[in-house]
């Protein structure tokens, strides 16, 4: 065939030929090498925490007698609760599978936290409280924008070891074994979301919000024994967290 004599018919050829041929070269270049979600992945995170301590109460308890508290001698009263804020840093491992558009997974973290605050309840007991380290096992579920950005939800059970210090200034002689203070690892859940993008094949950005919960989270004033029973002077709250945090991970692909 002479293309010549058929200018047109030669235009729309070669316009079909360059069509197609920088159209895959265009999905050779956007269009990651393999499915990047599914496989291990190890990262690390660093935010900001809070923590607030709700239904709170003063109680006392001896051994044998159980225990009575402020809010059970008046209806009405208000000692104030307990808060703790500062950075958290911490590192995280997990595994996704990407079943179409979806993605489902299991991530396991660990944070060292600095989280401090100085609280005063009843007008004139002062304390500290801290947060020192959490530790989460979380579910993940999300859906594929494109295929590198993800929006996900996430939630499973949680540890966090918090700590309570006081000097109330007192020294009781009839008691021994007198101690002010108390440290305790809670247990509870986390719920949140986030986004997370592959900056490369192998590298991922992630954000995320979690809240946590932490009922009857208990932590000792002071504990003394007289030799036969054992008292106690307690905060009884309802802790709750509440983190923003950025992460970084390298992903190793499926196997």
């Amino acid at each position: 065939m002479n293309f010549c004599r058929y200018p047109v018919l030669a235009a729309v050829i070669l316009l079909s030929v360059s069509a197609s041929s920088i159209a895959a070269r265009a999905a050779d270049i956007e269009a990651p090498a393999a499915d990047l979600w599914t496989g291990f992945y190890l990262g690390a995170q660093a935010g900001y925490l809070w923590g607030t301590g709700s239904n709170s109460d003063v109680c006392e308890s001896v051994t044998g007698e159980g225990s009575l508290c402020f809010s059970d001698q008046t209806d009405q009263y208000d000692i104030g609760g307990s808060n703790s804020d500062g950075i958290t840093v911490g590192g995280y491992l997990g595994y996704n599978y990407r079943i179409d558009s979806f993605v489902m997974g299991l991530e396991g973290d660990f944070n060292w936290d600095n989280a401090e605050g100085r609280n005063s309840i009843l007008g004139g007991l002062n304390y500290n409280t801290s947060l020192n380290w959490d530790a989460a096992i979380r579910a993940r579920l999300g859906v594929i924008l494109n295929e590198r950005a993800l929006l996900y939800v996430t939630g499973g059970p949680s540890w966090l070891s918090t700590a309570l210090d006081t000097n109330l200034g007192i020294t009781p002689a009839s008691l021994v074994n007198y101690n002010t203070g108390d440290s305790s690892t809670e247990f509870g859940w986390v719920v949140g979301a986030g986004t997370e993008y592959f900056v490369s094949d192998q590298l991922s950005i992630k954000a995320e919000y979690l809240h946590g919960w932490y009922n009857d989270a208990d932590l000792n004033f002071a504990t003394a024994s007289d030799g036969v029973s054992t008292y106690k002077t307690y905060l009884k709250q309802d802790l709750q967290t509440n983190v923003v945090r950025a992460g970084i991970a390298y992903h190793f692909g499926s196997f």
